[in-house]
């Protein structure tokens, strides 16, 4: 029995519905740290089932499942699951449809051949096994699909229109359809991963979760008052942002600074061994070589036997009032909690319990205390200007590690002053910030480099001389006409040098500071000298006498120097006759031109005629003078050899 029917189609399944409620509990802790990521701890209710269910965020799945911890006294982790990276493709990798096919019903039930289906129009049923779906033309009314279904009374074709109901008979199929229409739901949403975590143990109880993910990096800034006697009040105050996704409400922050290591790992994804293929062995079978005989043992080869912290805790009190003066008390007293200073971080702890809304910005102090503190002018010869630097050189007097930050300066009577850049800073260290330019000092600086040999050794021909080298170097400092100055000058280190100076200071990586008062309106010298040993090595016999010369009138030694300037006298000479022979063979080769040039002139000219008898008197003469040159250049090459004998006997008796 046939039905024809318009082409549009409902494909109607009923599928049971299924699911459960996440709870992640809420987060009760936080830890921000430097290295730019979070520790969030949850606290949860589990019952006898154990199991914790928590909702993360894709991007955040491999750093949960790097780091999750479980904390319970009563129950031990039995694992944690959720689904795959792509659940979608691992659905439709072993059913015998794809995910396009569930676009349409024709398409479909053309992958289901043989599959039990039950087709229902206006009350009419038809069961029976799918043989396949084809496209019927209808003409001006399109086309339209119709599937064959082969039943008890026969092959019948069903054309598929909106009021035809299917069912599918096969339970098997049911669930497969139904599994892949759940699956492509939720990848239309795939931004996040249920996590599963079963924990066994007996009872109701309340268990804790943390894990780590990224987080911004929280900041420091600093303000720092000036105050008399080399004190200053200085506050520390972090800056950091709820970027969780959810509000927090009640939420214990500590920041933790240091200089962790950060990794990540995709943990999450999946990664295939790589195997090695043997093929199919489809050859006639191995045939066995023809034996040669053995080889005699020409050598023996003989193997060798291989033969066989304990954290340091501590408190940061607020702010001391009692060390203050009155005019630092004005500043309000900052609510600082708790400090934990571990092996390589310092952890501070807020206080109060935080309630920040998700995206909201929070900053809250760390640190209040006054701390010794000098104001002072630092010179950076290297920036090229004639003034110094104000800076303040803060003693860190707190029982943190403080973390670098920006730093804003006040005085306790003219206000703020300036900004700085303060580095990180352990406990009982000093950095200097600067935060204005001093133009009432003027610096001006002066070199006078040295050279001066302390030893001449000469073995086999080689000269080598110890040097010692002296740069001294004087700074000019004239102080402000209103106030006393405390002047640091940077002078930078030189690799290989050695340093003093009556006023050297400290030392940091880069520099030598010098420290000077400067009374008002004076001025002062600040010196500073560096010094070197080096060697100085050339072979005496390619030495020319100007580096002789040289040598002679820098050494200790007089009878060194006699013999070095012995040596600049024939090095002189040998120079001066290679000059000579130079010159004589120029001379030479113009004679050898112009004799060239009379012997074309005799060619051309009738001989026994004057201007003959003159080519010849000049011939004659240039063969003269070339023959003398000849004399001279040999008499040269003599004394030149001569020479060169004798500076070998001197250089070989030096």
């Amino acid at each position: 029995m046939y039905f024809r029917v318009p082409s549009a189609v409902i494909f109607c399944l009923f599928l049971p519905a299924s699911g459960w409620a996440l709870d992640n509990g809420p987060i009760t802790g936080i830890t921000l740290s430097s290295g730019g990521l979070a520790e969030v701890i949850r606290k949860a209710d589990i019952d006898s089932s154990g199991l914790i269910k928590m909702t993360v965020p894709l991007d955040q799945v491999n750093d949960v499942l790097k780091s999750i911890v479980v904390y319970d006294q009563s129950g031990v982790v039995e694992g944690i699951s959720l689904p795959g990276p792509d659940p979608l493709g691992e659905t439709f990798k072993n059913l015998p449809f794809s995910e396009e096919d569930l676009q349409s019903p024709a398409r479909l039930l053309s992958k289901l051949q043989g599959t039990q289906v039950r087709l229902d129009k206006a009350g009419t049923q038809i069961e029976g096994l799918i043989l396949g779906v084809s496209v019927r033309d209808r003409g001006d009314r399109g086309q339209v699909h119709v599937v064959s279904v082969l039943s008890e009374g026969g092959i019948i074709g069903v054309v598929l229109d909106p009021a035809t109901e299917i069912m599918f008979l096969d339970d098997d199929i049911e669930q497969k359809v139904s599994r892949a229409l759940s699956a492509v739901g939720k990848g239309k949403s795939d931004g996040a991963r249920t996590i599963s975590l079963k924990i066994a143990g007996k009872g109701t109880r309340e268990v804790a979760v943390s894990y780590v993910v990224p987080a911004p990096i929280w900041k420091t800034a600093y303000r720092v008052v000036t105050l008399p006697d080399n004190k200053a009040r200085l506050q520390a105050w972090a800056v950091l942002e709820n970027a969780s996704g959810e509000d927090w409400e009640n939420v214990e922050v500590t920041l933790s600074s240091g200089a962790p290591v950060t990794l990540k790992q995709r943990l999450h994804d999946l990664y295939w061994k790589q195997r090695r293929e043997v093929p199919i062995d489809v050859s006639a079978g191995y045939v066995p070589r023809v034996d040669t005989g053995a080889e005699p043992d020409l050598l023996t080869m003989e193997s060798e036997a291989a033969p066989g912290g304990t954290l340091q805790r501590s408190r940061v009190a607020a702010f001391n009032s009692a060390v203050a003066s009155p005019k630092a008390v004005n500043m309000a007293a900052a609510n600082v909690g708790e400090v934990q200073e571990g092996t390589v971080t310092a952890s501070f702890k807020l206080p109060w319990p935080v309630n920040l809304e998700r995206g909201d910005t929070l900053s809250a102090p760390i640190v209040d205390k006054v701390v010794s503190a000098e104001t002072v002018s630092v010179y950076q010869p290297e920036s090229g200007l004639q003034y110094p630097i104000a800076a303040i050189l803060i003693n860190n007097e707190t029982d943190a590690s403080l973390p670098k930050g920006i730093l804003t300066v006040y005085d306790a009577e003219e206000g703020y002053v300036g900004d700085a850049q303060i580095n990180g800073m352990p406990s009982g260290e000093s950095r200097m910030a600067s935060f204005a330019t001093d133009k009432k000092v003027r610096i001006a600086q002066t070199a006078a480099p040295e050279s001066h040999i302390n030893s001449i050794k000469v073995a086999d021909g080689v000269l080598t001389a110890t040097v010692r080298q002296r740069t001294s170097t004087k700074y000019v400092v004239k102080g402000a006409h209103d106030d006393d100055r405390t002047v640091i000058i940077e002078h930078a280190k030189q690799p290989g040098w050695s340093f003093s100076s009556p006023q050297l200071e400290e030392t940091t990586a880069t520099h030598h500071r010098l420290k000077i008062e400067v009374p008002t309106g004076k001025k002062e010298v600040v010196t500073a000298v560096a010094e070197r040993t080096i060697a100085e090595t050339f072979a005496l016999v390619s030495a020319d006498e100007h580096r002789l010369l040289n040598m002679a009138n820098r050494s200790p030694d007089p009878e060194t120097a006699r013999k070095l300037q012995e040596l600049a006298e024939m090095q002189s000479e040998l120079s001066q006759i290679e000059w000579q022979m130079q010159k004589m063979n120029s001379r030479k080769s113009e004679e050898t031109t112009d004799q060239q040039r009379h012997r074309a002139n005799l060619s051309a000219i009738q001989p026994g005629a004057d201007l003959y008898k003159r080519a010849i008197r000049k011939l004659s003469e240039s063969e003269t003078r070339i023959e003398s040159i000849d004399t001279a250049v040999a008499g040269l090459e003599q004394r030149r050899e001569e020479i060169r004998s004798k500076l070998g006997d001197a250089i070989r008796t030096f």
